[in-house]
């Protein structure tokens, strides 16, 4: 279980962290959703709790699952 401890963007990310890193089948997304249910938070906090590093890597996963709209580069196929 999560500590109680009231929840910083530091606390949160080394949160996200350590349960990717424990359990490898989880994504980001995944791990940042069961600390906020674990916790009782509302969704709604879950942004001002993202660092940086995290968002990018919410991104990234986001993008690879087709959840998010990129901008379509021209690039030759190699």
């Amino acid at each position: 279980m999560i500590e109680q401890k009231i929840m910083t963007r530091k606390r949160f990310s080394t949160a996200v962290e350590g349960l990717v890193a424990k359990s490898r089948d989880l994504s980001y997304i995944e791990a940042a959703a069961y600390i906020i249910e674990e916790r009782g938070m509302d969704f709604k906090s879950l942004n001002r709790l993202l660092s940086d590093s995290l968002k990018q890597k919410i991104e990234a996963e986001a993008t690879d699952l087709n959840l998010l709209r990129v901008k379509q580069t021209n690039k030759l196929p190699i």
